[in-house]
């Protein structure tokens, strides 16, 4: 098998601690490795580096056809927003044998050898060839079981001759990502520590080591998070994930002994459930929320409202509600929970879609305490008890996701709508609706 033509395309340019990951790539004593990074430490330039190069070993080294080379991520969507561009960008038109297929993100490459990129979601669909070179970006994000299930097996049937060496059996793997509690990524991880399995290798860098995140930024984002997510996003840092999921929240130093003044505005966090509808009052004084009057186990949005207007008469009053609210009631199917709200005269603020549920229970961690110390979310927990109940006892599954099971959701759900919206962590680009008569 001849090798992949010569180019003059410039290679990509990795920083110290990039190519450090790098050198040890296709090395028997590092056959599996594991780069646990912070955010923006510049795995997708890492990335462009490895598949390329793994293109060309490919060739160089008689790697049959049947075995190739992918880039997976944990859904399809993910993978071709995240890499698809990119790794075109990577493989030079001169190695290809054709136009790269835009429909299921592969390139055929002059060798015959095929580069694809993959989500591991709907790992079953992914059998069949073997695998030269796999890299798995987001790994902690990603099923266990399509590695020890697909891919794993699928890098055990490649072999290839290297040029003065001899034969070698076994494809290779890098995983790569940024932690999410003590899963797989952790373990792996330890798998590649000195003294554990001899064909792993592992390394934890932090997003200031990757050089490309300034000091500043860093700061700033440190003032903006929790002391927990801080340390896993940006420093590497694998973290408890199975313990309560508003850890920040200290029913003492997040206490208020505020309440709501005659004629204030009102700011009203709300989940929709048959039977089970909260909602959490805010107002805003010195553009920070305090919590300081709540509603539990409302039948349905008419009661709600009714329950909203004989409390609080002379208010004006602003709703953040669940965004599937614009597609079902609580009460009928012939009229949706927004339009029932925007008729009793409510604002409703509302994107087209919710945050994702990571974004919305780091934007509360955040507010009740930052890496400063600061407890910016304040709580009466005299008027808002279930709240604060809630507040302290839902936990994460096992799973790493909080628990619905228990009872303690809707009363944090409801308030996190609020809280993700006027104070999050990352700016939304999704269009915001405002439904009824304030601005």
């Amino acid at each position: 098998m001849s090798p992949l033509p010569r180019t003059y395309d410039p290679p990509v340019k990795l920083t110290p601690k990039q190519a450090n990951i790098y050198c040890w790539g296709f090395q028997p004593q590092a056959r599996f490795r594991d780069a646990v990074c912070g955010r923006r430490f510049g795995k997708t330039f890492l990335g462009k580096a490895e598949m390329r190069r793994a293109a060309r070993l490919a060739a160089e080294w008689g790697v049959s056809v049947e075995d190739e080379i992918w880039y997976g991520a944990p859904t399809f969507k993910q993978a071709k927003r995240v890499f698809w561009r990119r790794l075109k960008q990577a493989i030079p038109e001169a190695w290809r044998a054709h136009r790269p297929n835009e429909t299921e993100c592969s390139i055929t490459l002059k060798s015959g050898h095929v580069m694809r990129v993959v989500g591991l979601d709907n790992y079953d669909n992914l059998r069949g060839s073997g695998l030269f070179f796999v890299l798995v970006d987001e790994w902690a994000d990603c099923p266990w079981e399509a590695w020890e299930e697909v891919l794993r097996p699928m890098l055990s049937t490649c072999q290839y001759s290297i040029p003065g060496i001899g034969m070698r059996k076994g494809g290779h793997a890098l995983r790569i990502g940024t932690p999410k509690g003590f899963n797989h990524c952790y373990d792996t991880f330890l798998d590649g520590r000195p003294g554990h399995e001899p064909d792993h290798k592992s390394w934890l860098y932090t997003s200031l080591d990757g050089g490309n995140v300034p000091a500043e930024e860093l700061e700033a984002a440190r003032r903006k998070m929790d002391p927990r997510t801080f340390r896993q996003e940006y420093e590497a840092s694998f973290e408890n994930y199975q313990g309560v999921v508003y850890y920040t929240f200290n029913r003492e130093v997040n206490r208020t002994s505020e309440t709501i003044k005659r004629g204030e505005a009102l700011h009203i966090g709300m989940d929709f459930n048959v039977m089970k509808m909260a909602a959490v009052v805010h107002v805003i004084r010195d553009d920070l929320p305090l919590a300081l009057s709540e509603f539990s186990e409302v039948r349905d949005t008419p009661e709600m409202i009714e329950k909203i207007k004989l409390r609080f008469p002379d208010h004006s009053i602003a709703i953040y509600p669940d965004a599937s609210g614009q597609n079902t009631s609580s009460k009928s199917a012939s009229e949706s929970d927004l339009s029932l709200l925007r008729k009793a005269g409510f604002t409703v603020v509302v994107d087209s879609t919710n945050p994702a549920v990571k974004d919305r229970v780091n934007a509360m961690c955040a507010m009740f305490a930052n890496t400063y110390g600061e407890h910016r979310y304040l709580v009466n927990v005299d008027q808002c008890p279930k709240y604060t109940q809630c507040l302290e006892r839902q936990i994460y599954t096992d799973k790493g996701e909080p628990d619905k099971k228990a009872g303690y959701d809707h009363l944090v759900d409801a308030p996190g709508y609020f809280i993700a919206k006027r104070y999050p962590i990352k700016t939304r680009t999704g269009g915001t609706r405002r439904i009824g008569g304030l601005a």
